[in-house]
């Protein structure tokens, strides 16, 4: 918080709206997304007015806006002179447009509003490799001395709701509650979303503590699952509004996109460029149009996110924020709770340390069958690589997993090959110190859920079989050549 920052909040001193007008912030919020960049006029203390463009207005209650604070060098002296200003916004709907009387309060350096104002800016410069440059020094509060609508212009009007939202979100968190077991409640989920709000593109994103990062559990409507796909935290919109914890929209990624290549010119122009600067592909649809991301959070912690997307612009409102925050509550704890019960069995083996000096052959009869088999492997043996740094594990050359889920499979399979076992539970591997599960609190059912995932779209010839609540089985059906690389 800066040192103007005043006692009072925004929402203990409320600016009653001019009422000449039917017209309340409440009521034209959706105009203030940047489609159509909103213009600041501000005048000097001797009376000279300066005209800019703005990348931000963001709502904050219904006597206050909050502007960026970028680089408004003579705009920002004007306001620091006067504290008054007049903003214009058109609505990318209807071509209408109101004017708005501003007079400055104070700016903030932290808090809710500045996060959220610099998560979506942060998120619209991870996406255009402008995060080292692209970043917002403030939000400027001002109250709203007055709303009018510009003369001449067609008069507002509310879009058409493509859906009931109340009522969808409604539905959508009673199919939560109805789920028995973690795999339905991800899929379900995302089929309640489609079925209730219209959201055919979805994906559900869990944290990795220890590898600071994302990674894709569920996902609905792509063309392939991405399932195991990884974000770091801070990376992207879902990376960024997990590590800031705050939900970020953007209605028009074309438009952003475009407002930051003409901010990266400029500072280019002004010798500022970074050379570690590139492009971030995007996740989902190759060409997204508007992106909502909600964070999960339970217990003051963020353990994922929920992201969303379509082709079309401005395809998710202020309502759509609301309805998934709503829904991502319920959604994170049933995700907690939904652990299934671990029940006592007797403990996995030893760690192995750092494995075999020679391969070990897995047959699909007995270990001892198979180490029998090692001089003369079958030509159809599977060459299973563990590379210790990582946990990554390959099947020839074929990328399967890493990570803790990674560590899970090789230990997995080492156990069958050393003891024979077929049957492990959750319990054992929880007990297990050398899976380095980051903490009590990690997902270990998400990971036997996304392990499961991954090797039956890779048709592996290694599957896990679920026998029960919190039991399952390795399933091998072809002869495995194991190597382990520290």
């Amino acid at each position: 918080m800066s040192p103007a920052m005043s006692p009072a909040s925004p929402q203990a001193s409320r600016a009653p709206v001019s009422q000449d007008q039917a017209v309340t912030l409440r009521s034209v919020r959706r105009m203030f997304e940047g489609v159509i960049p909103a213009v600041m006029c501000s005048v000097s203390a001797e009376g000279m007015p300066h005209l800019c463009f703005l990348s931000q207005v963001e709502y904050v209650d219904e006597g206050h806006v909050a502007l960026s604070f970028q680089f408004f060098n003579r705009s920002r002296e004007n306001i620091l002179a006067t504290r008054r200003c007049m903003v214009s916004v058109d609505d990318p709907y209807t071509a209408a447009g109101i004017r708005m009387q501003l007079r400055y309060v104070r700016t903030e350096c932290s808090g809710p509003v500045f996060e959220r104002m610099r998560a979506k800016l942060a998120g619209i410069a991870a996406h255009t490799g402008m995060d080292k440059v692209y970043r917002l020094l403030g939000a400027d509060i001002y109250e709203v001395s007055s709303v009018r609508e510009i003369a001449g212009r067609r008069p507002l009007m509310a879009p058409q709701a493509r859906c009931d939202i109340p009522g969808g979100t409604r539905a959508v968190i009673e199919r939560i509650s109805a789920c028995a077991d973690m795999d339905q409640l991800l899929d379900e989920t995302l089929r309640a979303l489609q079925a209730h709000l219209q959201i055919d593109h979805s994906m559900i994103l869990l944290s990795d503590p220890g590898r600071d990062c994302l990674y894709a559990i569920a996902s609905l409507g792509y063309e392939t699952s991405g399932v195991g796909a990884e974000i770091p935290i801070g990376q992207g919109l879902a990376g960024i509004a997990a590590r800031e914890g705050v939900p970020l929209r953007i209605g028009h990624l074309a438009q952003w996109q475009t407002y930051a290549r003409a901010i990266r010119q400029r500072t280019e122009d002004m010798g500022l460029s970074d050379s570690e600067t590139e492009e971030i592909p995007l996740p989902g649809l190759a060409e997204p149009r508007s992106q909502l991301v909600v964070p999960l959070r339970l217990l003051g912690r963020v353990i994922g996110v929920l992201l969303v997307e379509s082709d079309q612009d401005q395809y998710f409102s202020h309502d759509d924020e609301d309805a998934l925050v709503s829904i991502a509550s319920p959604l994170a704890l049933a995700l907690s709770l939904l652990q299934p019960p671990e029940p006592a069995l007797e403990p996995l083996p030893a760690p192995l340390g750092e494995g075999p000096t020679a391969p070990a052959l897995l047959g699909q009869a007995t270990p001892d069958a198979a180490r029998e088999a090692l001089d003369t492997p079958p030509a159809d043996a599977i060459v299973v690589h563990h590379h210790g740094r990582t946990d990554s594990v390959f099947f020839n050359d074929d990328y399967v997993i890493k990570g803790v889920a990674g560590a899970i499979l090789w230990k997995l399979i080492r156990t069958w090959v050393d003891t024979g076992r077929q049957d492990f539970s959750n319990r054992e591997l929880r007990l297990d110190a050398s899976l380095g599960l980051p903490d009590v609190t990690d997902n270990l059912e998400a990971r036997l859920i996304l392990l499961h995932k991954r090797l039956a779209e890779r048709q592996a010839p290694v599957q896990l079989v679920k026998t029960g609540r919190g039991r399952f089985r390795l399933q091998v059906d072809t002869p495995l050549l194991l190597v382990s690389q520290a």
